[in-house]
């Protein structure tokens, strides 16, 4: 079986990505200060700040390997968010599965808690950190690309 280039340009950056951003967060769970709790009606928000810091540092070094194995702009963001679409999605159906568990087992379920909680706080917030780390590098060849196309 052979890899399509898209497998060869964004599957070790973004399996490097995904093992270390785990590693980190395991790290974050066990050595690192308490999360900051952002409450609301139903539910919170649990923001761990040296947690959402490394995922900065893990998209731009992800960004930066998919570039140096030529990954298009499109495969860098892909792999950038990588970690957020993996662990956030894998915790998004965990929880959906309990919740409809719940549901169905007669507890009053509110389903703005799993928004704002496994939403915004396992997806949303990771995704966006790992975009923040891999702006810099994208604008830069997007720039390039504008000034290459007016010369």
């Amino acid at each position: 079986m052979s890899l399509t280039p898209f497998q060869k340009r964004v599957g070790l950056p973004a399996l490097a990505a995904v093992t270390i951003a785990a590693l980190l967060m395991a790290v974050d769970d066990r050595f690192g200060p308490a999360p900051i709790v952002l409450p609301f009606r139903y539910g919170a928000v649990v923001v761990h700040i040296p947690w959402l810091v490394s995922l900065v540092v893990i998209g731009a070094a992800a960004t930066f390997v998919a570039w140096r194995i030529g990954a298009s702009l499109t495969q860098q963001a892909i792999v950038a968010i990588s970690p957020a679409v993996v662990i956030g999605g894998a915790v998004n159906l965990l929880m959906a599965i309990v919740v409809t568990a719940a549901s169905l087992s007669g507890h009053r379920i509110h389903p703005i808690d799993f928004v704002g909680h496994f939403i915004v706080g396992w997806l949303a917030l990771p995704a966006g950190s790992l975009l923040i780390g891999s702006f810099p590098l994208l604008l830069r060849q997007v720039r390039k690309k504008g000034a290459g196309a007016k010369a």
